[in-house]
């Protein structure tokens, strides 16, 4: 994007303290503030007569002279009131602000202002509460046009950024539109800067929604962009196959203390075929939690261990990637292979092991491996050409199998991983009780308490997990090392530990393993623990704080528990009672299906909610909509006439440009 101006204090009215403000929110430069997009807008463009008005809740703008304007202190809230009568040809109506002094010096009576806002019945009268105010003799910016609300942030008001983009106009207009013209023309798309101007400014209700589908357009283009680039590259290269072993995985199943149900033998099948071709494996394994994915992907590392290839499982944190290795190993020695765990803390040779559990650590450039052809990743899907390019370049081309234990919903699986085939593992395990969840108000926390010292009496154990490591002023939600203290005491005689993203991996270590090895009694945690831990005698979750989560993540900490036969308990407490939370975390007491809280999830809050911040790079759609599959299928049809123009974008620079500040990697010699 090419602007005149970068820097935000080149704009008027932007000064040091302005610049401080709006850097919170990430606004660093022009471009920044271009971007920073309305989130909803109010159609405020005819004026009314004071005669028609009514307290109908709605906004609406008077063209008016004010007289009788004065200023006094409330004698109850001890709060300053500014008081006025409006007058227009049709009639006249009380105004009234609340702690805005400054307005009798400037407000003139006599003058002729645009007044918008909400009419209300106080003391009998109609009156007009808290207008916004605009000099009728300027260019209205607030009133008498659709009027864009943006996202606010403390002192930063819908008001603040209205002033500030209409400063923008001159320069967006410059803005260079990276889509190809052939592709703004075949699908009736107006140019970027036009999109851009008519999001700020729509001129009208129709130009409003020709700028929202071609920005809507642009965001999903750029996913697909990415995703069938990834595609295009596997389809270019060739793997090393991995013979399937039937036999030998027949052997295994039968040396397991149990039986793999429907969907597990299924996906094991498809995975093992997957293996045997010159193709490289490109495969997204995703079941709800609990489902047994760990077996299946450790069958078929054991596969390629016979064939003599190597295996790498990468996981998302140590602590993670700790438990697989603490469930892998046993069996993987067992069959006489060697398993080893590599992250920054703990390094031991994946150069020789048969198969390597571990973080990211293991694809920097130190790291060799002498035979690696499998690469499994747990819960980070985006593993794009970027990364295969790093093993490529050590002369790798593996398989890669994508884990996942969040149900996704059917068009956000089209959205973003295309270029992914999918194997779903809908059943949990033979012998497994349902969850039975409660949402408790904060005022029940009791009868949460008392469950869990029962289960303790019992020999089982409890997870309480909080939103927050430590207490925040600005955040009134419950802080993991406050719960730690006050859970210590609660249950003075429980055994209670802490575990959060703060501590050392030395200690977290300690931490899991002690409450593995039933050690502890309760663990009070942040969301380190949302996937893969695997505490089967965990038979409670208290999730504190849980209007922050949402209902996929708080299906994913459920998950956490109900992991043997014993009967599981899952307890939602809001910080706050309050109608509309209470309501939603019903919705999720009463609803064990991932996959339709999943969809609830992507309706209500985008797919952030599903992935929390794993992926949140990837997830930056602001007008897109996640559910509308003609829209998801036009974006990927264009990207795919787009790559095969050229592969590699050099013949569009701008939009390649543009893919790579999104964070989103398209394959480059």
């Amino acid at each position: 994007m090419v602007t005149p101006v970068s820097k935000l204090d080149q704009l008027p009215r932007i000064g040091p303290s302005l610049s401080q403000k709006l850097a919170t929110l990430g606004i660093l430069t022009v471009e920044d503030l271009i971007y920073y997009f309305p989130r909803a807008w109010e159609d405020l463009t005819q004026l009314t007569p004071i005669s028609h008005l009514i307290p109908d809740g709605q906004k609406r703008t008077i063209r008016v002279k004010l007289s009788g304007i004065n200023t006094f202190r409330s004698p109850y809230k001890k709060m300053m009131l500014t008081q006025a009568i409006a007058t227009d040809p049709s009639g006249t109506l009380p105004v009234i602000w609340f702690n805005q002094p400054y307005l009798r010096t400037t407000l003139k009576t006599g003058n002729e202002y645009l007044l918008t806002g909400k009419v209300e019945k106080r003391s009998g009268k109609l009156t007009l509460v808290s207008p916004e105010i605009e000099r009728a003799s300027e260019v209205p910016v607030h009133s008498l046009r659709i009027v864009p609300i943006y996202p606010e942030s403390g002192a930063l008001s819908s008001k603040i950024f209205r002033r500030l983009c209409a400063n923008l106009a001159p320069i967006i207009r410059q803005v260079e539109d990276y889509l190809p013209e052939s592709i703004r023309k075949e699908y009736n798309l107006v140019s970027l800067p036009e999109a851009l101007l008519h999001l700020h400014f729509p001129a009208s209700l129709e130009f409003l929604q020709s700028a929202k589908d071609r920005l809507s357009f642009d965001e999903l283009l750029l996913t697909q962009l990415s995703v069938q680039s990834v595609k295009q590259f596997l389809q270019s290269t060739k793997a090393e196959p991995i013979p399937q072993e039937i036999e030998f995985i027949k052997e295994i199943l039968e040396k397991l203390p149990y039986k793999l149900t429907v969907g597990q033998k299924k996906a094991l099948w498809e995975i093992v075929q997957d293996l045997s071709d010159t193709k490289p494996t490109n495969r997204l394994l995703e079941g709800d939690v609990g489902s047994g994915k760990t077996i299946v992907i450790t069958i078929s590392m054991l596969v390629a261990a016979k064939n003599k290839f190597q295996s790498a499982l990468m996981a998302p944190t140590e602590v993670l990637a700790y438990q697989h290795y603490q469930s892998i190993q046993p069996l993987v020695e067992q069959f006489g292979f060697s398993c080893r765990l590599h992250t920054q803390s703990f390094q031991l040779g994946p150069e020789t092991a048969d198969i390597t559990i571990g973080t990211h650590a293991l694809i920097q450039e130190s790291i060799t491996f002498n035979n690696l052809n499998l690469v499994i990743v747990d819960e980070q899907h985006r593993f794009g050409v970027e990364q295969r390019e790093k093993l490529k370049k050590k002369g790798i081309v593996p398989h890669f199998i994508s884990l996942t234990a969040t149900p996704i919903p059917r068009s956000l699986a089209l959205t973003l991983f295309g270029d992914l085939d999918l194997s779903v593992i809908s059943e949990k395990p033979i012998g497994r009780k349902p969850i039975i969840t409660r949402a408790l108000t904060p005022q029940e926390h009791g009868s949460a308490y008392k469950l869990i010292q029962q289960e303790i009496n019992a020999g089982r154990q409890a997870f309480v997990i909080t939103p927050l490591i430590l207490e925040s002023d600005r955040l009134n939600t419950k802080s993991a090392e406050k719960e730690f203290k006050n859970i210590q005491t609660l249950f003075p005689h429980a055994r209670v530990g802490l575990l959060h993203g703060r501590l050392t991996t030395e200690k977290k270590q300690l931490v899991m393993s002690a409450f593995k090895n039933k050690l502890l009694d309760i663990l009070v945690a942040t969301t380190v623990i949302e996937v893969g831990v695997d505490i089967p005698n965990a038979t409670v979750m208290l999730i504190e704080g849980a209007e922050r989560f949402g209902l996929a993540q708080l299906h994913q900490l459920r998950g956490r528990v109900g992991r043997s036969m014993y009967q599981s308990y899952c307890f939602v407490v809001p910080t706050e009672e309050e109608e509309e939370i209470m309501k939603r975390l019903q919705i999720f007491a009463q609803n064990t299906d991932g996959f339709k809280l999943a969809e609830m999830d992507l309706q209500m809050r985008g797919p952030g909610s599903i992935f929390g911040k794993m992926q949140s790079g990837f997830f930056r759609y602001r007008l897109a909509d996640w559910t509308d599959a003609r829209a998801i299928k036009q974006a990927q049809e264009a990207a795919l006439k787009i790559l095969a123009e050229s592969p590699n974008l050099d013949k569009y620079p701008s939009l390649k440009k543009k893919v790579t500040i999104e964070n989103v990697t398209v394959h480059s010699e």
